[in-house]
């Protein structure tokens, strides 16, 4: 199954290198890396444990789905369940003409049946004590109406990776399922077993002007102007793809760049403090996090990826559907693509980048029920505080308005700010802060004024965050509360700025510690395994003496439907049941099913001048403008390396067997005739 996808065309230089055996990765680099992913390297098609997004979402107790219908219907649910502000929560691009397998489904009317891919972004609808479902670059979904078919790509928490779905039977009335894709197949063009997309400027979809004029010709019933067709969906989609492409690197370093459950409650420690600091910083040059965290880091790191760490790319070749009526051999999503990243060594930026990861696994209202509690311990059981306090001088810029600016503005040992107030009458009536920076503290703060309470010749503020959250620093103390004081007059005088901080990292750094302590006896967040949301706050919220959430309990993994039975193939041609049986052993149309059924053999034959062409595209030399077959991205999942492939014996007889099927009438004409010229190759159903 392949989700959209997407990216820019290669340079003219570019293109004169794309010869099939330099894009098989033989290079010593290439080879040397170690991937995150590996579509050689596909997993079952579905695991025992956990579910998919999507199965949370719509899978009954009684084993049946609950999908809206008609498409539209699907949409307003999941924009019921999320918030995204004044944004939109479901983005979605129309693709006529695109390169999924599904393409030359509704050949001829491309732009009468045109595929819809969505992707959701926004928090979720937290109702009542429910923990809410983390959505947000976690759910692809792509519509094809002329078959009425969904092909899914949901993130599975408990497994810790995407899984691939196709929903059948999605129709009015009908009675719609979801079962496990071919993950070997899907993987073949989706290398980072993830989403993939394109790079700008995204020519196949309805941003392509082009594209929306023509989906408004063909269906003005729906369609009656661009306007909603053209929209900056696409490149939005593009970086949810990018976001969801990441999560295997941040599971990658919590499963094992991380070896102790010290390592991992370090991790865990920054990333409550980033949350709770509204996501604008983190305590990283804390002894803590350097010792326990960054220095494991770069020792499993060396140990574990002493050539570096690959992150196989999210992004593709863009492609106009237009001016590249086929697919170019540089655009085909079946080719070996550069990684999105590569790692050979640990540096700060990369191990903050993994907190920021992981830190998008917690949901708003996980943080905002989390800082509550940290306020209410701090005043049932009053923790110290701390305050810092500096001058500040006036600067009026009318009768009204005055900016203080307060404490010297250099260095980083004394306390600063940048305040903006309206004053009415001699009484200050509202007041802004540009920034607030604290001694030792890099993080430039910008309070949220929440309430003022006036004194005489004195000024409380309470502080917040725009989030709602408290103000808080790195550490996750909080602002408890700002005062300003003068003597005779505000303006004509002298004022002192102080700020009060209250040490609430106390109570969250000892809920960690007793979280670390518990693992020793029988807690299980921070053993080996994958990371996950609803383990580690079930083990943390009772430490805080919270009351824990309501979770949804997955049901149990559904099992792969049962491969069709078919008779053996003998010679030298048994050798397809190894390299293609992965993808075309199922009786279907895309790919064609030609190991289907109960004797292949005919269908072989006629597809076998369309086969030697894709094998022979593996020789020095030759460019069909088409990718070879078996997959290069995929090749090592038989045992072969993609440099041995071309010049290995199963190689050489499978070329010899398919060439004995042929007519004398087809001995040549395969090697000379234009690809799509060649007989077309159909599954078992297509008679």
């Amino acid at each position: 199954m392949h989700g959209y996808r997407l990216g820019c065309s290669m340079s003219n230089i570019l293109r004169l290198a794309v010869a099939p055996l330099i894009l098989v990765l033989t290079s010593a680099t290439a080879d040397a890396l170690d991937w995150i992913e590996q579509a050689s390297r596909p997993g079952p098609d579905v695991l025992p444990v956990g579910q998919s997004r999507f199965d949370q979402l719509f899978l009954q107790a009684d084993g049946r789905y609950r999908i809206p219908y008609p498409f539209g219907q699907l949409i307003a649910d999941l924009e019921a369940r999320l918030d995204n502000g004044d944004n939109p929560t479901v983005r979605g691009v129309f693709v006529p003409m695109g390169r999924s397998l599904q393409r030359d489904t509704p050949a001829p009317d491309y732009f009468r049946y045109p595929r819809r891919v969505i992707a959701v972004d926004g928090e979720p609808v937290t109702r009542g004590s429910e923990a809410g479902l983390v959505m947000e670059y976690r759910l692809f979904i792509a519509h094809q109406p002329k078959t009425e078919s969904l092909e899914v790509i949901s993130y599975n928490d408990t497994a810790g990776r995407f899984e691939f779905q196709v929903v059948d039977d999605y129709a009015a009335g009908g009675s719609p399922q979801a079962r496990p894709a071919n993950r070997l197949m899907c993987m073949s063009c989706h290398h980072n077993a993830a989403p993939i997309f394109s790079r700008t400027p995204w020519s196949e979809t309805s941003f392509n002007v082009e594209v929306a004029n023509r989906l408004v010709a063909a269906l003005p019933q729906r369609y009656s102007s661009l306007i909603g067709l053209v929209t900056l969906d696409a490149g939005v989609i593009d970086v949810l793809a990018e976001r969801a492409n990441y999560l295997s690197a941040a599971q990658t370093v919590w499963q094992r760049g991380c070896a102790s459950s010290a390592c991992r409650a370090e991790i865990l420690r920054a990333i409550l403090q980033y949350r709770l600091s509204g996501e604008s910083s983190f305590d990283w040059n804390s002894s803590g996090f350097e010792r326990r965290y960054f220095d494991e880091l770069s020792k499993n790191w060396s140990r574990n990826w002493p050539q570096g760490l690959a992150l196989p790319g999210s992004r593709l070749a863009d492609r106009n559907p237009f001016t590249d009526s086929a697919i170019k051999i540089e655009q085909d999503p079946l080719l070996p693509r550069p990684a999105q990243a590569t790692w050979h060594t640990v540096d700060m930026t990369l191990a903050r980048g993994i907190i920021y990861r992981l830190a998008g696994f917690f949901t708003a209202s996980d943080i905002r029920a989390l800082d509550r509690r940290l306020l209410s311990l701090s005043r049932e059981r009053p923790v110290g505080d701390y305050r810092y306090a500096t001058h500040c001088r006036v600067q009026s810029r009318n009768n009204s308005i005055h900016l203080l600016s307060c404490g010297e503005q250099t260095g980083i040992d004394q306390l600063q700010a940048q305040i903006e107030i309206e004053m009415r009458q001699d009484r200050i009536d509202s007041m802004r802060f540009h920034s607030l920076r604290l001694p030792r503290d890099s993080n430039l703060l910008q309070p949220v004024v929440v309430s003022l309470s006036h004194h005489t010749y004195r000024l409380e503020i309470e502080p917040g965050h725009q989030s709602g959250l408290s103000q808080r620093l790195a550490n996750g103390d909080r602002l408890e509360s700002i005062v300003l004081e003068w003597d005779d007059s505000l303006i004509d005088g002298e004022s002192r700025l102080e700020v009060r901080i209250s040490v609430e990292s106390d109570i969250l750094d000892g809920a960690i510690r007793a979280l670390h302590q518990l693992h020793d006896k029988d807690g299980k967040s921070l053993a080996a395994g994958v990371f996950r949301r609803q383990a580690l706050l079930q083990e943390l919220m009772p430490l805080l003496g919270m009351q824990p959430l309501e979770w949804q309990t997955p049901l149990n993994g559904r099992q792969s439907p049962t491969r069709s039975t078919k008779k053996p193939i003998a010679g030298a041609l048994a050798l397809l049941e190894p390299y293609c049986a992965g993808c075309h052993g199922d009786d279907s149309r895309q790919p064609p099913g030609f190991l289907a059924g109960k004797d292949p053999l005919a269908r072989i034959r006629q597809c076998a001048p369309r086969m030697l062409r894709r094998l022979r595209a593996w020789q020095p030399g030759n460019r069909p403008g088409h990718a070879p077959m078996p997959p290069p991205a995929s090749i090592a999942f038989s045992g072969t390396s993609a440099a041995d492939w071309p010049r290995s014996d199963h190689y050489r007889n499978l070329m010899t067997g398919l060439e004995a099927l042929l007519p004398e009438s087809q001995r040549n004409s395969w090697k000379t005739a234009a690809y799509d010229d060649l007989p077309a190759c159909f599954a078992a159903s297509d008679g």
